[in-house]
């Protein structure tokens, strides 16, 4: 099991107002080379996936602006698809890169 270091629930825009997607936020301590580790598990039927630029651009403005700390060069998002299955995305050049995985870390 994990054990976040800072927790916050977000809402992000789906492109329909009276339904906005929202999202449970974990930050985990960082690995051996540094990169933060992020945990994000959906609360509402929306697919975190189809919004990741979005809810990376609400991530970095509502918690690690006020830090300093550009997520995209030193964060793994991990979006929880299933029970145990989850969706490990980085950015390598400037791209987004996926690949599934079985466990968060």
């Amino acid at each position: 099991m994990y054990k976040p270091m800072f927790e916050r629930d977000l809402l992000y825009p789906t492109g329909n107002l009276p339904e906005p997607g929202s999202v449970h936020i974990a930050v985990l301590n960082p690995d051996v080379l540094g990169k933060l580790p992020i945990l994000i598990t959906p609360k509402t039927i929306h697919n975190p996936l189809e919004y990741t630029n979005v809810l990376i651009d609400i991530i970095q403005a509502d918690i690690f602006d006020r830090i300093r700390i550009n997520i995209k060069e030193q964060g793994i998002f991990f979006f929880k698809v299933g029970e145990n299955e989850c969706v490990k995305l980085v950015y390598e050049n400037g791209k987004q890169v996926a690949e599934k995985c079985q466990s968060i870390i």
